[in-house]
């Protein structure tokens, strides 16, 4: 049986992926590689898996988004269900349905 792995082992790959995307910048123009809402939701589910907490501003100046690109993503990450309701300047958090979603990518990504 296989064993299920944990949030530490999942945000190991998650901080791999984040790692890989910031280091194709040195090679490729970024332009090519604006998945902004995903970086969000990488970074979200690290930050869920090391018990720490993300303020709107910390998010935006890991994802080095301007402030009003970034909260235009996050409004559509609200909208999609993937990111709790929230006012502007708080602490964004994942909803269960993207904590759930991103667990099951990651185990299927670490199976491979």
């Amino acid at each position: 049986m296989k064993a299920m792995i944990r949030d530490q082992e999942r945000s190991d790959a998650a901080k791999y992926l984040l790692n890989m995307r910031a280091q194709r910048k040195d090679h490729f123009p970024s332009e090519l590689f604006d998945e902004h809402a995903w970086q969000i939701l990488l970074i979200l589910f690290v930050s869920l898996a090391g018990n720490e907490v993300v303020s709107e501003r910390n998010l935006l100046e890991a994802t080095g988004l301007p402030v009003a690109s970034g909260r235009r993503w996050l409004d559509h990450l609200v909208q999609d269900g993937q990111v709790e309701t929230r006012n502007d300047g708080d602490d964004v958090i994942l909803s269960a349905n993207a904590v759930s979603s991103m667990r099951k990518f990651l185990d299927q990504q670490a199976s491979r």
